[in-house]
């Protein structure tokens, strides 16, 4: 795991956390689940017994519970990049864990009825609760596709009639940057995200973070840790309180952008005018062109070159 799946997987495991996040998708910002009927389930899918070997572990998974009965298993994948198989990859995970609601029953019925293990066991009446994954998404580039089963899938010219033969499998994409109405959370979770939709802009941040001082400055060390990998904070980490149970965020900001100062560090409009000395060094006329013109050619520049906080 990366340090996004570790920081993620830590910060949204409290349970005040992943209700309010699930509160706010689900309900629009209504506080329908409650944190304290939050049940952790375990994150590691094993594999069937029939097939090849196989291992995932979720990032996040709960159980959500009404009354002592089971309601709804929770769970969140987070992603950086585009990832063009994920209806298959969530489909493979839901799949995993109904298997394992299944194998539960059936336990539970060879338990009750002392049933021999290989025959039936899961019966007419029986039924598992529903599983609903969220894949949270962190990238700068629109996740337009695919957000079906059906976008990976080949079909002929006359399809119409095959594909709805076809079963689709929709996914649940929460683009972090374009789709989060952060005004719907109810913790610290709606300054994160705030953060992360505005860490392009050095001077919309500098501002949001002054706005919520009150916050930033007291930010638990989840989501302080959380924050700095997500937003590719590589030095902001080597500047947290992580050993405290709170961090000043604030504190650790200013701290870099006066260590960026004193050492020449380049942010924002000068990291383009490295990336212009270093394109001219290399005679890289026609890249300098497309790199005024283009902003995701001119991000991997920076990143070929290394040229960091950009």
């Amino acid at each position: 795991m990366g340090k996004i799946d570790i920081s993620l997987s830590s910060y949204l495991s409290h349970p005040p956390v992943f209700a309010d996040l699930f509160n706010a998708w689900l309900y629009g910002g209504r506080q329908v689940i409650d944190y304290r009927e939050l049940q952790a389930e375990d994150p590691v899918q094993n594999r069937p017994e029939y097939a090849a070997t196989y291992k995932h572990v979720r990032d996040v998974v709960k159980m959500y519970y009404q009354d002592g009965m089971e309601l709804v298993m929770l769970g969140i994948e987070n992603q950086e990049e585009i990832d063009y198989t994920a209806p298959v990859r969530i489909l493979q995970y839901d799949g995993a864990d109904y298997q394992k609601k299944i194998r539960r029953v059936e336990a539970e019925n060879r338990m009750r009825q002392g049933l021999k293990t290989g025959l039936p066991a899961f019966f007419q009446e029986d039924r598992i609760s529903p599983v609903i994954t969220l894949l949270l998404y962190f990238g700068k580039e629109e996740w337009r596709k695919p957000r079906r089963l059906h976008d990976l899938l080949r079909f002929p010219d006359e399809s119409d009639r095959l594909r709805q033969f076809v079963p689709d499998y929709p996914i649940h994409v929460l683009s972090v940057r374009e789709d989060m109405d952060i005004s719907l959370l109810h913790t610290q979770l709606r300054q994160v995200f705030g953060f992360l939709q505005r860490q392009d802009d050095r001077k919309a941040l500098k501002d949001y973070v002054r706005e919520n001082e009150d916050v930033f400055s007291r930010l638990s060390t989840d989501a302080a840790l959380f924050l700095a990998a997500a937003a590719k904070g590589t030095r902001l980490l080597t500047t947290l309180p992580v050993k405290e149970e709170t961090c000043n965020m604030c504190k650790a900001l200013d701290d870099l952008y006066n260590d960026g100062v004193n050492q020449g560090l380049v942010l924002g409009e000068d990291c383009f005018a490295a990336l212009s000395e270093k394109l001219l060094a290399d005679f890289r006329m026609e890249d300098l062109r497309a790199a005024i013109k283009n902003k995701e050619y001119r991000n991997r520049l920076y990143k070929e070159y290394r040229i960091e906080r950009c």
